[in-house]
């Protein structure tokens, strides 16, 4: 097993859509990693507000991509930790993917659908991946 850790929030058609080619291209919800330049990603810390500030007013399934560093960094994808860019500035550092994303294992550790409860989409149980706080 690897390493640390991250967090990719997936709009689940776009998770989809991606798997026929095994290489995932989505940065976040509307832009490609072609139009940002790297794919957001997340810490475990992090991720109820990137839940509350960017998905939800969304009702689509969403998924929970848990990627393995080690994995990725042994794929040849590069990972930076830069200051957010959003306009809360509430994120602090954040990590950016820098390509394209594997889709198999190991880079991908464990695929989550995201459930809302009273309105909000809820973090689940990471316990057992040992993703980054």
């Amino acid at each position: 097993m690897g390493g640390q850790r991250l967090v990719h929030v997936s709009i689940e058609d776009d998770w989809e859509a991606c798997a026929r080619f095994g290489e995932y291209e989505v940065s976040t919800r509307q832009l490609t990693l072609d139009e940002a330049g790297y794919i957001h990603a997340s810490t475990a810390s992090q991720l109820q507000l990137v839940l509350d500030l960017v998905y939800a007013d969304l009702d689509l399934p969403l998924l929970l991509a848990v990627i393995d560093e080690d994995a990725l960094a042994e794929a040849g994808v590069e990972v930076r930790w830069e200051t957010s860019a959003h306009p809360s500035g509430r994120f602090g550092e954040v990590p950016r993917i820098m390509g394209v994303l594997p889709m198999e294992e190991p880079v991908i550790a464990g695929l989550i659908p995201l459930e809302k409860e009273a309105g909000r989409w809820v973090v689940p149980d990471l316990g057992g991946f040992n993703v980054r706080g």
